[in-house]
C-alpha cells in the first residue's frame, strides 16, 4: 500500500501551499500577498502518480489515505475513505449507539477532533442523531472501535 507524498493545497488564485503545514498567521499572510481566498482541491503523489480532491480532507495518521465528508463538506453523514492511490477503501456511516440513535438525522465531521476525552485521540466529532458524541473509528475497517460523550455540546 502506499503512501501520501507531497500534499498541497490548491486556493482559487493556483496558488499552491503545504499541507497541513502553514499556521494560521502564515494562511492570513498567503491570503493577503496572493489575494487568494479559499482552498479548490487538494493534491498528493503516491507512487509517482498525481492525485486531487475538491473539498476539505484530513489524512490518515499513518498517511495511506484521506478522509473526506461524502458532499465536500467539512461534516455530513457518512465519511468516505480513500488509499493514497486515490482508490476507496471504505464509507463510514453514522452510527447506531442505542435505541435513541436516528442516524438520519445524524453527522460526523472530519477528524482529527481537537477534543479529547474517553481515551480517544484520533476521533470524529459527531452526533447519532439524538445525542453528540467522539466516535473513534478503526481506519482500515471502518469498524466504530469506541465512543465517548462530551462533557459539553459542541
Amino acid at each position: 500500500m502506499g503512501t501520501i507524498a507531497h500534499l498541497i493545497k490548491i486556493w482559487d488564485n493556483g496558488i499552491e501551499s503545504p499541507f497541513p503545514a502553514l499556521k494560521l498567521e502564515d494562511i492570513d499572510e498567503l491570503k493577503r500577498r496572493t489575494s487568494a481566498t479559499h482552498v479548490v482541491a487538494f493534491r498528493w503523489l503516491c507512487d509517482g502518480k498525481l492525485h486531487e480532491l475538491p473539498h476539505p480532507i484530513s489524512t490518515l495518521p499513518d498517511n495511506t489515505g484521506i478522509v473526506f465528508c461524502e458532499g465536500g463538506a467539512a461534516a455530513g453523514k457518512r465519511l468516505i475513505v480513500v488509499n493514497a492511490d486515490g482508490t476507496q477503501r471504505m464509507t463510514i456511516d453514522v452510527p447506531r449507539i442505542d435505541s435513541k440513535s436516528n442516524p438520519k438525522k445524524g453527522y460526523l465531521s472530519l477528524p482529527p477532533s481537537s477534543s479529547n476525552f474517553g481515551g480517544i485521540e484520533w476521533g470524529c466529532e459527531g452526533n447519532d442523531g439524538n445525542t453528540d458524541y467522539l466516535f473513534e473509528f478503526d481506519w482500515k475497517n471502518g469498524k466504530l472501535l469506541r465512543y465517548a460523550r462530551p462533557t459539553r455540546p459542541w
